[in-house]
């Protein structure tokens, strides 16, 4: 299983995990940006998008 982290302004893959990590962790090396667009990435607001691939 493969989980891809997306900004929600821009779409930008942030990361890309084979295994579920803490968002806290995935968010740490941008400071909690986005390092396309800045916009500020929260771990209260994010949404859940399954595809089959």
């Amino acid at each position: 299983m493969s989980v891809e982290i997306a900004c929600g302004k821009c779409g930008e893959k942030i990361k890309d995990m084979k295994m579920l990590k803490s968002l806290k962790d995935v968010m740490k090396p941008s400071d909690g940006r986005c390092p396309s667009c800045g916009q500020k990435l929260s771990t209260a607001e994010f949404s859940l998008d399954v595809q089959e691939k």
